[in-house]
């Protein structure tokens, strides 16, 4: 008597730490949330600190000196090669840290690019530099409009204003935008996921009290604090917006956003007095902010939970 074979199912591919979440070496507990931090602060400024180092050794060179001074194109390109190598050492060191600490691809703390990405994307620079732009617009004015001579860059020819636009984004999104984000609403907060309250407390702070080492025209110790309000405000929103959309790259946005705002306002609006803006756009850009965040936590929401 013959039978007929019996279907069989292949055995299943094991599943590799490369493209599966595993368990993370380091707990995540108190002391496992504060080591986090601080290798999240300690990449950020390491990078920078690399990349600050570089023109002072290119300057050892015979003849650097001549070829950068003033406002050579070689002083932007110069520029764009530093901004995209702190870019480089803050997304080769979270994926290090994410693949043998956190045993997981980086693609789980949002370093991915979808369909919708770049709509996030443009959505929060929209919401971040409208509101810093408009808040700077109903301040009381302390001065004119700036001239072209008062501008950075001095001359303003075609290239230099060019040249002027591409550095200015480079610095809001390739220098500062894209990696502190990689590191706090990305690799910080997709660590402490499953506490999506202390998540959003944690990575906010951590990334307001950086901005201590900040200079952004303060002039006192006072300042120095009150400068806080605007990296607080625009985290606020960030966190917020990466909520809703389930995509880093609505916090990327909102980062680089806050920067694009504010250089507009240099250029088109009135003087305002520095205290008062920081103020006024971080407290209505962290009320947006803590809206996003409330409403999305209530309906549910999980960070980084999307594939935008």
């Amino acid at each position: 008597m013959t039978t007929a074979p019996l279907a069989s199912t292949p055995p299943a591919a094991p599943t590799s730490p490369a493209s599966s979440p595993g368990s993370p070496r380091l707990g995540v507990g108190p002391l496992g949330i504060a080591v986090r931090v601080v290798v999240a602060i300690g990449i950020l400024l390491s990078a920078n600190v690399i990349a600050g180092l570089l023109p002072a050794v290119l300057l050892l060179i015979p003849g650097t000196t001549e070829i950068v001074e003033g406002s050579s194109p070689w002083v932007f390109a110069l520029g764009f090669v530093l901004q995209a190598i702190v870019l480089c050492i803050v997304v080769l060191c979270v994926w290090l840290w994410m693949r043998w600490v956190e045993r997981a691809p980086i693609r789980a703390a949002g370093w991915r690019w979808g369909r919708r990405s770049i709509l996030w994307l443009l959505l929060g620079v929209a919401i971040a530099a409208g509101s810093a732009f408009a808040a700077i617009a109903l301040l009381p004015a302390t001065g004119p409009v700036l001239d072209d001579s008062q501008l950075p860059g001095g001359e303003a020819t075609p290239l230099i204003i060019a040249l002027l636009i591409a550095y200015y984004v480079g610095l809001a999104f390739v220098q500062q935008g894209i990696p502190e984000e990689l590191l706090f609403r990305g690799m910080l907060l997709w660590r402490l996921r499953e506490r999506p309250a202390l998540a959003v407390i944690v990575t906010t702070l951590a990334f307001t009290v950086i901005h201590l080492v900040s200079s952004g025209g303060q002039q006192s110790v006072g300042e120095q604090v009150i400068y806080l309000a605007l990296p607080f405000g625009f985290a606020l929103l960030a966190v917020g917006l990466l909520l809703w959309t389930g995509s880093l790259w609505a916090a990327v946005g909102v980062h680089g956003g806050f920067h694009v705002g504010n250089y507009l306002a240099v250029a088109f609006l009135h003087q305002v007095e520095p205290v008062t803006s920081w103020l006024v756009i971080g407290g209505v850009q962290a009320v947006l902010g803590l809206v996003l965040v409330v409403t999305a936590l209530r309906r549910g929401k999980r960070i980084l939970h999307g594939e935008s």
